[in-house]
């Protein structure tokens, strides 16, 4: 099986599975894939396919992803356009989503907005200017949320049990 056609540019077959292995980092935007995308590492930055995408138990994305439809095991913060969106039970969703159909299984986290996809279709892009701002945004909840377990966990019992009933 040749991995190369004569011309000496890489084939790939389409409909190919691309997989971000556990370890693995990146930082950009990944777009125009031939297949689904797997996550099981760390995506910062940009996905836009008109595949599927599946982020796995310990993959995170921080980010913008335009997707045909997403499933959560893991973590994804930022901004989602969709067609459907499932957050499974060990899934976290901290964002914006914009979908047509959202299912959160019993133990999934959603944190954030949802708007329902609107017939004109998806989102084709994303604005540089408003990629940029989402991204801030997303950090900036990611933060207090982050800020706020923690003083939770600084507390004692019974504190923690007159500021969760306020």
């Amino acid at each position: 099986m040749g991995i190369f056609k004569s011309g000496g540019s890489k084939s790939r077959p389409a409909g190919g599975k691309t997989i971000i292995a556990a370890g693995c980092k990146i930082n950009g935007e990944i777009k125009d894939l031939d297949g689904a995308l797997h996550i099981d590492g760390h995506i910062d930055g940009v996905v836009e396919t008109d595949y599927d995408v599946s982020i796995g138990d310990e993959g995170i994305v921080t980010g913008l992803i335009k997707a045909k439809t997403i499933v959560v095991s893991g973590t994804l913060e930022g901004k989602v356009a969709c067609e459907s969106i499932d957050i499974l039970a060990t899934g976290k969703l901290l964002g914006e989503v914009v979908c047509g159909e959202m299912m959160i299984e019993s133990g999934g986290k959603f944190i954030g907005e949802s708007r329902e996809l609107t017939e004109g279709g998806l989102i084709v892009s994303f604005p540089e200017n408003e990629k940029q701002k989402l991204e801030n945004q997303a950090r900036s909840v990611v933060e207090m949320i982050k800020n706020q377990a923690s003083i939770m966990d600084d507390l004692q019992p019974s504190e923690a049990e007159a500021v969760k009933s306020k």
